[in-house]
């Protein structure tokens, strides 16, 4: 065993990778950046040595440095963890050439595996299906031939690395040459590849993998499948294994196919086989050939430790694991912490972390803790969050309370998105897919309620509960009339949207059907006075109990105005209740209280366009005195391995612009101004 480690990364895979070291008896090496000098990380390891300034390009990313930190440090072997160089074969081949230990796949396996054309190639010829698509000559006028032959929309992708970036979704010809040039840019910074291919972009797919295990001596088992259907910009941001659309046919003939190509590439090591399945059919995306992001969710289904078992096999240990010994012990969520602004099409934040209180019996994979400050130079994960459970309900209602009692301040993040998601009921009842966020997502999703919608879902659970068993429940369920109840006070706390609201309801003289409401979210009253309400029994008309659906009848204060508000009962324990063309849903709230963090961002006007996030300029298209026409690109802002396009609002002439290419900007920062 070894018993040294230098681990090339940063954030909470660094720390993660520290952690199984110290498990296994074995010192960790940190290496960190200008901008990571107190970093978790670094407190993390038992050394840490400084390798360059915060740009990645000038630290993290500069092998020969770490390489000959781990040297001087007295490392057996270099982790590279996940993203930065862990997919670099050069790299590998140095670690080796250096006569350290790659704990990784080959050098060779990744080259095969790590280009995405190469990848396709070996599983066109093992008979593993793959997307129709192009991979060859990147020219812009190839590329709009074989376009117009494979038919719109088409996604376009970096051949070489993954993550979403070099990644574009095309709808037609128009769009084709901006997205390709955005693309190859993009992944020549990433991955020092610019070449791309291209595929048919299916519009519902689901994006699920597979994770494979393989010693040195020709063991090689599959882990199982992991659901990664939830996205945004192509990057995940919830993960669950087993899935819940893999039955055991799907299962046999999916990790067969994963086996099959890892086996062909001589493969070795941890690593991911990426699948995407529509309609019945699978089909073979890509291979990581390194650590996943989301390893925590196998970890916690299956029983093993990924991490550990990277190591063991790196140091020649015999794999010991047959694949009847696999099999899913629980069902496990992993959700990602994001420095992100949401309510702005996700755009990264920073700032220092000013406030952080959450629950001790989740697993939370961090790279950063209370005081620490999220920059603009790396990825703006926070962390992982996974739970496990004996069902997938069990995981959802675990993850909901985990969520619901974390508590975090300082930058923007994505934690009341993520309520809102694990929240859903079409989430809850598996109907996913890449385009979820697209479809159900806006701005404003998780805002407050209405107090109609308060008032009535709180009546529903508090005055008459037995309305919403499901209909298969024979019990009356017109049965529990407010004066039946004869009660004072009557409490109630619901989960609406990704919000707490406390209902306490008392009964008046004045009739069966009239109370005095107050209801609470957080510290703000969201409504206290009258309330009639009733439930409008559909049997009145001669219709059967489920034919029509069944509605709340409310009317608040002196409003004259008759409020019908339509709930359905399709789940337990929960329900939706449309009203002026939206969907609420409601459910019970867990023990913690979800608080509400504010999202208020900058917004540009029609004459000055502001920065959206921290980042450099990457791009500059246009000159002082253009005429520029509305939606035109102007600059680019790059920031935490993503790129944002500053478009005119308007048509107009640019009066001044603020930054040149290469500066560094703030948000709100003046880029460029139009004249008025």
């Amino acid at each position: 065993m070894f018993s040294k480690i230098l681990i090339a990364n940063r954030g909470e895979i660094a720390v993660r990778i520290a952690r199984a070291c110290s498990d296994l008896g074995i010192k960790s090496v940190a290496v960190y950046s200008d901008a990571d000098r107190t970093a978790l990380h670094v407190r993390a390891c038992d050394e840490a040595y400084h390798i360059g300034p915060a740009p990645a390009s000038e630290s993290y990313l500069m092998g020969d440095k770490i390489i000959k930190v781990a040297r001087k440090a007295g490392c057996d072997a270099i982790h590279p963890g996940y993203g930065f160089l862990s997919e670099n074969a050069s790299f590998a081949r140095a670690v080796v050439d250096a006569g350290l230990v790659w704990i990784g796949p080959p050098p060779e396996a990744i080259e095969l595996m790590g280009s995405k054309i190469e990848s396709k190639r070996l599983a066109e010829k093992l008979g593993v299906p793959i997307v129709p698509g192009y991979m060859g000559d990147s020219t812009i006028e190839a590329v709009e031939t074989h376009a117009e032959r494979i038919g719109y929309p088409v996604l376009i992708k970096a051949s070489a690395g993954g993550g979403g970036k070099g990644m574009r979704v095309v709808e037609s010809q128009h769009e084709l040459a901006e997205s390709v040039a955005a693309a190859q840019r993009e992944a020549l910074a990433a991955f020092g590849d610019d070449s791309i291919l291209l595929e048919k972009y299916l519009t519902e797919p689901r994006h699920i993998e597979v994770q494979v295990l393989g010693d040195n001596y020709g063991n090689l088992i599959h882990l199982g499948e992991r659901e990664c259907s939830i996205q945004r910009r192509h990057q995940k941001v919830l993960e669950e294994s087993p899935s819940p659309v893999v039955d055991d046919d799907l299962r046999e003939r999916i990790t067969s196919s994963a086996l099959a190509l890892a086996k062909a590439a001589g493969y070795t090591n941890a690593g991911t086989v990426e699948f995407i399945y529509q309609d019945g059919e699978y089909y073979f995306l890509e291979m990581n050939t390194r650590l996943q992001v989301e390893h925590p969710v196998t970890e916690e289904a299956i029983g093993i430790d990924l991490v550990q078992t990277q190591i063991r096999i790196a140091a020649g240990e015999i794999l010991g694991l047959m694949q009847d010994d696999i099999g899913f012990n629980a069902h496990a969520i992993e959700v990602r912490l994001y420095a992100e602004d949401p309510e702005h099409d996700f755009l990264p934040s920073t700032g220092t972390i000013t406030k952080l209180e959450q629950l001790q019996d989740a697993r939370i994979d961090a790279g950063v803790t209370l005081g620490d400050t999220i920059t603009p130079y790396y990825d703006p994960m926070i962390a992982k969050i996974i739970v496990a459970g004996a069902t997938r309900e069990d995981a959802l209602n675990a993850m909901r309370e985990t969520l619901g009692g974390l508590q975090i301040e300082g930058p923007k993040t994505n934690l009341d998105f993520l309520r809102w998601l694990v929240s859903h009921p079409q989430f809850e009842m598996g109907n996913i897919s890449t385009r979820f966020i697209e479809r159900y997502y806006r701005p404003g999703a998780f805002a407050l309620a209405p107090p109609q919608v308060a008032v009535a879902a709180g009546a529903l659970k508090a005055i008459y509960p037995n309305a919403l068993r499901p209909p298969d429940d024979h019990s009356d369920p017109w049965g529990a009339s407010p004066w039946r109840q004869a009660r004072q006070n009557i409490q109630v706390s619901l989960i609406i949207e990704g919000h707490r609201y406390d209902c306490v309801f008392s009964s008046r003289s004045g009739g069966n059907n009239d109370w005095q409401v107050r209801v609470s979210q957080g510290d703000n009253e969201v409504y206290d006075g009258l309330a009639h309400v009733w439930l409008k029994d559909s049997r009145e008309d001669g219709d059967n109990f489920g034919d029509v659906p069944p509605s709340v009848q409310l009317q608040l204060g002196e409003d004259a105005a008759l409020y019908s508000l339509i709930y359905n009962t399709d789940w337990d324990d929960a329900f939706t209740l449309a009203w002026e063309g939206r969907e609420f849903w409601v459910r019970p709230a867990p023990p913690l209280s979800t608080q509400t963090l504010a999202t208020n961002l900058r917004l540009a006007n029609e004459d000055t366009l502001e920065s959206p996030m921290p980042g450099k300029v990457l791009k500059v298209f246009v000159s002082e005195g253009d005429q520029v026409a509305e939606e035109q690109p102007l600059v680019i802002i790059e920031a935490m391995k993503m790129e944002f396009t500053v478009r005119a609002p308007r048509d107009g002439k640019i009066a001044r612009i603020h930054y040149a290419e290469g500066s560094q900007v703030a948000v709100g920062d003046v880029l460029v101004e139009l004249e008025r």
